[in-house]
């Protein structure tokens, strides 16, 4: 027993000590964005703050569009990620469902786009995108990233492990095809559905290497490319608690959504692992 209890105390430890090494960062960002800069700028002051200076949030919101950012933001990752919940699934489940010639190429072909970095192809990306005169668009920011190849693998993963005699006995009873994906297997869908959405909604409201050549006016940013304008007007100036404060107020929303949502993250993480 006393082996026991030295092995989870060392455990925990170890844990909590992982806990704090990652949420420091976090932790000197929010105390810092309530600072003032003479105490950011004096290497004695203390991490905790002398003075609590609230009034730099309101100051970083007022001093830059936020309120536009964070909608073109919203906008942007919610329907990308709808867009990708919606053709992953329709292609994960024809692949896992459906025996066709070329089935295993073009799968192959959908995960191809996981390996590839986007930096690789940001040049074609970019043509295009001004071809179809898409930029400093929604459809531009949106159209281009319907296509997930993590959400079709994963999606395949699950109705690979779906059972068939559900559409057997749904195609006896006269149903098309597109009814028995809709209302047989969808259902079923739900939970791999809300874990995939919340990883993609997080990797979307992040996503700052694409906005960065689909749109270059101010209007039509999301909230990752305007803090980085944000941050360096406010650097020139030496306002590193506005800077803190800017950053707060972009993780704050992401913040709380993976909080709200772990499980499901966990649970889309392990969705795929077993075949």
């Amino acid at each position: 027993m006393p082996r026991i209890l030295l092995h989870r105390a060392a455990v925990y430890t170890l844990l909590a000590a992982a806990v704090l090494i990652v949420m420091f960062p976090l932790v000197w960002m929010a105390l810092t964005a309530v600072k003032s800069n003479g105490q950011i700028i004096n290497p004695a002051a203390p991490l905790w703050p002398t003075e609590w200076h609230w009034s730099n949030i309101p100051d970083a919101w007022g001093k830059a569009p936020f309120a536009r950012w964070f909608v073109n933001t919203v906008v942007f990752a919610v329907a990308a990620t709808l867009g990708q919940l919606a053709a992953g699934m329709l292609a994960g489940y024809a692949f896992a469902m459906f025996d066709f010639p070329g089935r295993r190429v073009l799968f192959a072909l959908a995960l191809s786009g996981l390996m590839i970095p986007f930096s690789a192809i940001i040049v074609p990306v970019a043509q295009i995108l001004g071809d179809l005169h898409w930029l400093n668009t929604y459809q531009g920011l949106i159209v281009p990233n319907i296509a997930s190849g993590l959400a079709t693998f994963l999606f395949r993963q699950f109705f690979l492990g779906a059972p068939r005699q559900l559409a057997e006995a749904a195609r006896i009873d006269g149903a098309s095809e597109l009814r028995i994906f809709w209302q047989v297997y969808a259902p079923l869908a739900r939970p791999a559905t809300a874990a995939l959405g919340i990883i993609l909604f997080l990797q979307n409201w992040n996503n700052f290497l694409f906005p960065l050549i689909a749109v270059n006016t101010t209007k039509m940013q999301v909230i990752s490319q305007g803090l980085a304008v944000f941050q360096s007007q406010m650097t020139t100036q030496t306002q590193y608690n506005l800077i803190m404060s800017a950053s707060l107020i972009a993780i704050v929303p992401v913040l709380l959504v993976a909080v709200a949502a772990q499980r499901h993250i966990v649970e889309g993480i392990t969705l795929g692992a077993v075949d």
